[in-house]
């Protein structure tokens, strides 16, 4: 009976030993694996080096058409005729016309007359010449055109007078100038009612019109020209009508 008893008490040890060494052990779960197998142990990850943004070399600014001309505007005298106008040879009216300027149009200045009034351009064409236009529009450093001299236009002749005929029963008019001959001049034109009448050479100094009776009154004038230009013209009295 003791025996018995021993071996009960035996057995009865031996499960609470084996109930406490299940309880020491833990037993994985499904959601513990479930979180092993969706966590895995973190790996730090692998740094990958961003490339430096590429900086071109910046461009060299190309000048636009507006930029150049705003330079030369700058830079360069230059004269806008406020009309179209004659260039001339010269700066005067006396002097003959080269070509024509348009209204709106910057010339480059590359002279003047030293009085500001009368401006040496550059034409295309590879062409000189002198605007004088007074409702011009001038701008860039205009102080620095040199002032250039011009030949001189032909002095303005002296002493034209006149004497005249008429005969009226004959129907004749005979008209005879003579002038004082000027320099620089390299001939005369002579006009009759504003119509050139006869163009003479230099070193003459008179000139006969035998006119028909036209019955008006006769205005002459005498104009010395040379090659850049024509000197003003000096007025005759007039001749009466011849009936």
């Amino acid at each position: 009976m003791m025996f018995l008893k021993l071996i009960g008490i035996g057995l009865v040890a031996a499960f609470v030993l084996t109930s406490c060494n299940a309880a020491a052990t833990p037993v994985a779960t499904a959601d513990a694996t479930a979180t092993l197998v969706a966590s895995p142990n973190p790996v730090e990850p692998t740094t990958t080096a961003t490339a430096a943004p590429t900086v071109a070399d910046t461009p060299t600014p190309v000048a636009t058409a507006t930029q150049a001309a705003t330079d030369t505007a700058i830079s360069t005298p230059q004269v806008n005729p406020g009309m179209n106008a004659y260039c001339r040879k010269g700066p005067g009216t006396g002097y003959y016309a080269i070509t024509f300027l348009q209204a709106g149009t910057f010339y480059n200045v590359t002279g003047q007359n030293g009085l500001g009034t009368w401006w040496l351009v550059q034409v295309p064409g590879n062409i000189t010449c002198w605007m004088g236009d007074p409702t011009s529009v001038t701008q860039g450093p205009l102080w620095q055109a040199s002032i250039v001299m011009v030949p001189p236009l032909p002095d303005k002749p002296s002493d034209f007078v006149n004497i005249y005929t008429c005969s009226a029963t004959g129907h004749t008019l005979e008209v005879s100038f003579t002038w004082t001959d000027g320099t620089n001049a390299t001939g005369y034109n002579i006009y009759r009612n504003g119509t050139l009448l006869a163009t003479v050479g230099p070193k003459v100094a008179a000139y006969n019109d035998n006119a028909a009776p036209l019955k008006v009154d006769l205005k002459y004038q005498l104009e010395a020209f040379n090659d850049y230009g024509v000197a003003d013209r000096v007025k005759t009295t007039i001749v009466p009508a011849c009936d």
